[in-house]
């Protein structure tokens, strides 16, 4: 093999390395939300630790393909589906960091045992919204592998119903009989378990735009 298809492999390799960094990711939230919620309604400190265990590998991945991200521009001049790829690589991340660092705080506040101050009302909505995000997150990882945008309008969908419980949620605290601390805390976890869907919503509408959704990546022979 060549100086040149040498250098090629490799820029194809890193392309791949890329691709699985970002589906671990995903798949790492997508664990980290029922994870998180059990911690929160259960004060399940398994599950907290569960989550919290993901802050290196998220951390670490995220790094190492921002800078993966940045060489395949500098070194080999990108275009067509390839650039649409890193870009919108470039984009999801810190979606993805944000929504794993969300999940870690709702679980970190559950252990706390937060939620046995709370009315069965807002348990039940808080679950219903956990359950909704943890869909949303489903989709996503459905969208990277097949960019469908039937899967993207799902996910907003998704999104509108997650919205609807986030209102009646806001509602339910508005009347329960709390104490102000658990009532502060309350609005806090209240927009931690909105975000987590709008980040989903980001994510899937960035993966949609791709075509195809992930790059289909040369092998030596087919250059």
């Amino acid at each position: 093999m060549d100086g040149v298809a040498e250098l090629r492999v490799a820029y194809h390799q890193r392309l791949n390395d890329i691709d699985a960094a970002v589906r671990e990711m995903i798949m790492l939230v997508e664990q980290d939300i029922p994870n998180a919620g059990g911690a929160f309604l259960d004060a399940d400190e398994q599950a907290a630790d569960a989550v919290e265990a993901d802050d290196g590998i998220v951390e670490d991945s995220y790094e190492r393909v921002e800078q993966l991200v940045i060489n395949q521009f500098a070194r080999q001049g990108p275009v067509a589906g390839e650039l649409r790829f890193l870009l919108t690589v470039f984009r999801i991340l810190p979606e993805l960091r944000s929504a794993h660092d969300r999940a870690a705080q709702l679980a970190r506040r559950g252990v706390t045992g937060l939620a046995a101050e709370l009315p069965d009302r807002v348990r039940r909505l808080i679950s219903e919204i956990i359950d909704a995000a943890a869909q949303m997150w489903r989709h996503v990882g459905e969208a990277y592998l097949s960019g469908s945008a039937d899967i993207a309008d799902d996910t907003e969908a998704d999104d509108d119903q997650l919205d609807e419980l986030h209102a009646s949620l806001t509602a339910e605290l508005a009347s329960a009989d709390l104490r102000r601390p658990v009532l502060l805390e309350m609005g806090l976890v209240a927009r931690l378990l909105e975000r987590l869907g709008d980040s989903a919503v980001e994510v899937a509408r960035q993966i949609e735009s791709l075509s195809p959704p992930r790059p289909e990546h040369s092998t030596p022979n087919g250059l």
